[in-house]
């Protein structure tokens, strides 16, 4: 099998645990933040406003810190990047207890997510170098399941920490995994032995030189919007249905939906011609996938229909790593996967955004027609300008 295959080749294994370890933080970070400083502060307000500065250091920062991986080499970015993050979660447990006050707090939490260390980027860089060429497919499938794997740890993992041992207690957690899963990580010889880009590699422009680059951080947005306004969407219905806490669990669905769209793709890729064809068949796929949701008249409907829905989260994902393999300027792979990690979260924190008051006074449905009505209005711009991507894969398959 493909995947016994791939995790048996040396250092692959010993990568997707500690890439897993290394990026709790990312999969922890704003639902402990929000359990904290609620707790300390007893504001939804103040909770908001330091969990969204996290969010967004994390995502502004992560093409430039991409960049610097690229164009240093990955230990003098990755450990010193690690090192800031696990300083910012303990400021905030710090400063909160001094009753420092909310503008600190947010300074700190920006300070932990900006300085987030780029280890997904590095791990998708890697693929092609890790595995045969037949196997690439399956090795991004692998990385499309590790993302599943800490999105669905970290939150159980703060949630159990905060109940068990304080809310604090998650923070120091996320600082301690991320700290040790990085050192571990960067250890490895196929991290280590990662040479800097040539200095003729070396552009203002970086990754988004390439039109093609360019067109995937656009059209990823539209993939972020679903499950941002989904965020709210879960809880919402939840809400109607007994319990606002019954969102966790739909959100797992939609997680488990996402690893089964995966192994589906893997074991189905051949279908598709081009990754090229593959993404456009996805992006009308996606509003279809969420459209059933509005039939939910039960937990156990929703669980089943939110897992449809995030069937289509990992192949996409996927497909959009085989084409920026294949379009990103040489000497830019970790910043070219940054970026489009950054326009699912730019998308999803919109939607997030976008869904609140609409779910507030129109209900959970049309948070649900949103979900599948955004991301439909991409669908000219991905069909006019679907050659650019067919382009850049028949162009790295021609060299």
């Amino acid at each position: 099998m493909a995947y016994r295959r791939i995790l048996a080749r040396p250092h692959v294994f010993a990568l997707c645990a500690t890439s897993v370890l290394a990026r709790l933080p990312v999969g922890m970070g704003a639902v402990a933040l929000v359990i904290f400083v609620h707790d300390h502060t007893g504001s939804f307000a103040a909770a908001g406003a330091v969990a969204g500065a996290f969010t967004i250091g994390l995502g502004a920062t992560s093409p430039l810190l991409g960049r610097l991986v690229d164009r240093r080499g990955p230990r003098p970015v990755l450990i010193p990047a690690a090192l800031l993050t696990a300083l910012g979660f303990a400021l905030t447990v710090v400063l909160a207890e001094a009753d420092a006050g909310t503008p600190a707090l947010v300074a700190a939490a920006a300070l932990a997510g900006g300085a987030t260390p780029p280890v997904g980027g590095l791990l998708r860089q890697l693929w092609p170098s890790l595995v045969e060429q037949e196997d690439l497919v399956a090795g991004y499938v692998i990385d499309s399941l590790l993302i599943e794997v800490f999105f669905v740890a970290g939150p159980l993992l703060t949630g159990v920490l905060a109940a068990t041992a304080g809310s604090a207690a998650p923070l120091i957690a996320a600082a301690g995994c991320g700290v040790l899963g990085t050192l571990w990580f960067a250890s490895i010889p196929t991290v280590g032995g990662q040479e800097p880009a040539p200095p003729e590699h070396h552009t203002r422009a970086g990754a988004l030189a390439s039109p093609a680059i360019r067109l995937l951080v656009v059209t990823g947005i539209p993939i972020g919007v679903t499950f941002g306004v989904l965020d709210v969407v879960f809880p919402a219905f939840g809400a109607e249905h007994g319990d606002s806490a019954l969102g966790g669990p739909f959100v797992a669905a939609a997680a488990l939906g996402s690893a089964a769209g995966a192994l589906l793709y893997g074991a189905q890729a051949h279908r598709f011609r081009t990754p090229a064809q593959g993404s456009i068949a996805l992006a009308v796929y996606q509003p279809l996938a969420c459209l059933p949701m509005l039939l939910a008249d039960s937990t156990l409907a929703m669980l089943a229909l939110a897992a449809l829905a995030g069937t289509y989260i990992a192949p996409a994902s996927n497909l959009r790593n085989q084409i920026a393999q294949a379009a990103m300027p040489p000497g830019t792979g970790t910043e070219a996967f940054t970026w489009l990690a950054l326009s699912l979260t730019v998308g999803a924190s919109g939607g997030s955004a976008l869904a609140g008051p609409l779910v507030e006074s129109g209900g959970w449905r049309a948070g649900v027609v949103l979900a599948a009505g955004l991301p439909a209005l991409w669908l000219p711009l991905i069909l006019l300008r679907r050659e650019l991507l067919h382009r850049a894969v028949a162009a790295s398959a021609g060299r």
